[in-house]
């Protein structure tokens, strides 16, 4: 399910004042965690993971023939895993799923803006659902 243009936003507005008030926390958690998109998913660690797969798969299918080829199966299980780390360890390229510049900060006067607007909107909806 997805969410719509509103809950995207309110979102992304979450994330700015979340950066701006504790920067920190930001980098430790913000841009590498997988509940924001993951890693870098490149053409190059993609190509590595299925040059993997098929050495997997010729591994397997020519055990028959010989015994060797069972490492290369373990040869090509290990490449494949190698490339998902890879992928999952290298940092995205610069945006974040809320479309900030990483490291990229506003001036402080619109990030002060929109955190009291942002705290503004929660009392309202918080005092809206008391009643």
């Amino acid at each position: 399910m997805s969410l719509s243009e509103q809950e995207q936003q309110a979102l992304r507005e979450i994330e700015r004042s979340l950066l701006a008030d504790d920067p920190k926390f930001g980098s430790s958690v913000g841009h590498d965690g997988p509940a924001l998109g993951g890693g870098g998913f490149t053409l190059r660690g993609i190509a590595i993971g299925v040059v993997g797969l098929l050495l997997l798969i010729a591994g397997v299918a020519l055990a028959q023939v010989s015994f060797w080829f069972i490492a290369l199966s373990v040869i090509g299980f290990l490449v494949m895993f190698g490339a998902g780390i890879w992928m999952l360890r290298t940092p995205r390229s610069g945006v974040s799923a809320g479309g900030l510049r990483l490291g990229g900060r506003q001036p402080q006067s619109q990030e002060g803006n929109r955190s009291s607007r942002i705290e503004d909107n929660f009392r309202r909806r918080f005092e809206e659902g008391q009643q």
